[in-house]
């Protein structure tokens, strides 16, 4: 005599796959690797200073200043708030296995590498693409862009160091929308058990 099979109080978890550790790294270091591209935008765009060699040890400025660089700083910041949506965006669509604590943990860790990546990448473009003063002859005018990690930059607001929580800031506010926003309980992910009443006996 066959009958129905009896399911006695909730199902094993759905058994999803997850992908190995090493697909959630890949990703972040996707994401972190952007950093190098937001660094090359701002160095070609970032506002310059021009001066004039006075001798071969000095110069003076006469356009530009302090201004110039505040209004750089203020482009990094733009660009690397970018960084950061489009990082969430990644990290939703490509770690979806990982959504939850643990992707918002490796999100915010790769958006901050990435936003290192971009100064480093930025301050060296920039320093590539303008002429070195000291090469030049005297009368002769220059231009060059904000240096990220000079010494001056400790005691203005903001300093570089501060922008690194720019990226991270939208990358949790998109991040946090997405979560909110998302029909199933377990984000997507697949992963929560099965409630005996949900099961359909075999025919």
């Amino acid at each position: 005599m066959t009958g129905a099979p009896t399911v006695v109080g909730i199902a094993a978890r759905s058994g999803v796959h997850r992908p190995p550790r090493s697909a959630l790294v890949a990703v972040m270091c996707a994401i972190a690797l952007l950093g190098a591209a937001v660094g090359a935008v701002w160095a070609m765009i970032t506002p310059t200073v021009t001066g004039r060699v006075l001798s071969a040890q000095y110069a003076e400025i006469i356009g530009g200043g302090d201004s110039a660089e505040y209004e750089s700083m203020a482009w990094l910041a733009v660009l690397l708030f970018v960084f950061g949506l489009v990082a969430a965006v990644i990290a939703w669509l490509a770690a979806r296995p990982w959504r939850g604590p643990v992707g918002y943990l490796a999100l915010g860790v790769a958006t901050v590498a990435g936003s290192v990546i971009a100064a480093v990448v930025g301050d060296r473009l920039t320093a590539w693409r303008f002429d070195d003063p000291k090469t030049l002859p005297v009368g002769a005018t220059y231009e060059f862009g904000a240096e990220l990690f000079a010494e001056h930059w400790w005691t203005l607001i903001p300093s570089p160091w501060v922008l690194l929580i720019c990226a991270p800031f939208t990358a949790t506010l998109l991040y946090l929308v997405f979560a909110l926003s998302s029909a199933d309980p377990d984000l997507g992910v697949g992963d929560l058990p099965v409630e005996a009443g949900d099961l359909t006996p075999a025919s």
